[in-house]
């Protein structure tokens, strides 16, 4: 059973759990490792080797990771508590811009419309901690809970990068060890230079991609944001950074879904285009809680499915062997031995 999910970052993995090849392949593996179960004391080594098929399987089997799902949970009860900062603001602005029409708007109508403000930039400002990571500033949701911050690197654009001369280039940040280089070929073009870029500051933390446009964009975990903005540092040969001494990257940071800094209510016209803009970001809130609330159905659909069919196949299995012959028992008692209660106990605690 697949589920379907439109958040990215979240993908699709639940495969076919009833398959009776994987079922025979699950038996196999216990029976393998019978002998293993038998000894009173098993070393913490073997216990990990033995725990890891067990978390394997559940990565492969299940959809989401219990982890995942209680993110998506945290971010949607965030995402309806944004939503109703974001109503109260702009019912107040649109009741700021009817007056303004034909009257200018009182001191309390406007001490109220400041004090929603205040509200929804708050609730902005606390996305990061109140939904543990897993919404970034773009309003995408992240399924590791590591939300990223995109942006531009000056002098690494898709022109600079397209059909260019030969060059080393040579970054240095705080968070790696060691000068991170990239040989950039003479007349490459600037997806493969981009690819480049991208294993050679991977373990900095920085990635890097090509946007729809055509552009390289990058990102780094947002955690790392404020450091790497001060320390990353780049020398080349001369063509798309100057030679000798490193030299301070200046970076873009792409634009957050939301910007209350921007926002503002002194005057009628600078209220009516702060509406327009509460309004999109409203909607665009919106369209990615319904997308939680359907992926945590459809993941909550596929988790009683499964159960019922776990009791379907407990059933099914008893009538089975009630009714099996000698060469059936002879052929299944091995993989039923090596069912132990330990490993029966390490399974559900995955869960």
């Amino acid at each position: 059973m697949q589920v379907q999910n439109t958040i990215p970052g979240a993908q699709p993995t639940r495969g076919a759990r009833r398959d009776e090849a994987g079922a025979a392949t699950a038996a196999r593996g216990a029976a393998t490792s019978a002998s293993g179960d038998s000894t009173p004391a098993a070393a913490p080594a073997a216990a990990e080797r033995e725990a890891a098929p067990l978390r394997a399987a559940r990565q492969r089997e299940q959809g989401l990771s219990n982890r995942t799902v209680a993110g998506a949970q945290r971010t949607l009860n965030y995402l309806d508590e944004l939503q109703q900062r974001l109503k109260v603001l702009q019912e107040r602005l649109s009741r700021r811009v009817a007056d303004g029409a034909s009257k200018a708007a009182t001191d309390g109508a406007q001490d109220d419309l400041q004090d929603a403000l205040a509200a929804a930039a708050e609730a902005w400002q606390a996305r990061r901690d109140e939904t543990s990571g897993f919404l970034d500033d773009a309003l995408r949701f992240d399924a590791d809970g590591r939300s990223r911050v995109r942006f531009r690197m000056r002098g690494l654009s898709s022109a600079a990068l397209d059909g260019g001369r030969a060059e080393t280039l040579s970054f240095q940040t705080r968070s790696a060890r060691r000068t991170l280089s990239v040989v950039l070929p003479e007349g490459g073009d600037a997806e493969s230079a981009v690819r480049q870029l991208d294993r050679t500051l991977a373990p900095a933390g920085v990635r890097a991609s090509m946007d729809a446009g055509g552009e390289p964009v990058f990102s780094v975990a947002e955690e790392q944001w404020a450091t790497l903005q001060t320390s990353l540092s780049v020398s080349g040969g001369g063509i798309r950074y100057p030679a000798g001494q490193s030299q301070p990257v200046r970076l873009q940071r792409q634009k957050e879904a939301l910007d209350p800094a921007q926002w503002g209510v002194a005057d009628s016209e600078q209220a009516r285009r702060t509406l327009r803009e509460v309004s999109q970001a409203l909607e665009r809130v919106q369209r990615v809680a319904e997308s939680l609330r359907r992926l945590l159905a459809s993941e909550a659909s596929a988790t009683a499915q499964d159960g019922a069919w776990a009791s379907q196949f407990a059933g099914d299995l008893n009538l089975a062997l009630n009714s099996a012959s000698y060469e059936t028992y002879v052929a299944i008692a091995p993989a039923l031995g090596g069912i132990s209660r330990s490993r029966v106990v390490e399974l559900l605690s995955l869960g």
